[in-house]
């Protein structure tokens, strides 16, 4: 049987969340990733646990796919890359059907949308597939916030086209890499574990945005 994870290896371990035999690497790389595993699975614990904290060339490939685009970043960019894998981490869990080229498309269409409101035109530029156009809106939605008083908030346009671009680039070079078609996301699940809410829980906006 073919792993359905992956379609390339041979499936071995039996994935009571696939309800099929999956190969060991997927299970080893994709558990709590991609995978909602049940809290019983067997392969949680034990000689099989593998944390991702003792994967040091997982890690490293981790901030390699995004430590380089922070570089020359103002600290409120810098802020709003980081907490954007939060962000992005949290949209995934809703939609399985994400990956990296429709995050790209995505990420492309709201820095253009976001360059143009800066020059003082609101137009929205439209991406070409309607689930990356959603996908925009979603992630749109993530750098507004309201105060107590109800007044609205959001980052300056310049600094968010910025961080658009770098996340747009660094999606774009995991891509190249041509791992997988969900590299990047793979990436960011990873790292957003380490910097705020757990996978699956929607960050609050007022980590993203500064009043």
């Amino acid at each position: 049987m073919i792993c359905p994870a992956c379609r390339q290896r041979r499936g071995k371990r039996a994935c009571p969340a696939k309800g099929e035999a999956i190969c060991s690497s997927c299970c080893g790389t994709k558990r709590r990733v991609e995978i909602d595993c049940p809290p019983d699975c067997v392969f949680l614990d034990g000689a099989h646990a593998g944390a991702w904290d003792g994967r040091s060339a997982e890690r490293d490939r981790d901030a390699r796919r995004v430590g380089p685009f922070l570089e020359g970043l103002s600290e409120a960019q810098g802020r709003l890359v980081l907490l954007s894998l939060v962000g992005i981490t949290a949209i995934r869990a809703r939609r399985r059907e994400l990956d990296d080229r429709l995050l790209l498309e995505a990420l492309q269409a709201l820095r253009k949308t976001v360059e143009t409101r800066g020059k003082g035109i609101l137009y929205e530029h439209p991406a070409s597939d309607a689930r990356a156009q959603g996908l925009a809106h979603e992630l749109g939605e993530l750098f507004e916030a309201r105060d107590a008083e109800g007044h609205s908030h959001a980052p300056a346009d310049r600094d968010l086209a910025e961080a658009l671009s770098r996340l747009e680039r660094a999606v774009a070079a995991a891509r190249r890499e041509g791992e997988s078609g969900h590299a990047f996301l793979d990436s960011a699940t990873r790292l957003a574990a380490r910097l705020g809410p757990p996978p699956g829980a929607r960050p609050r906006p007022t980590l993203i945005v500064e009043p």
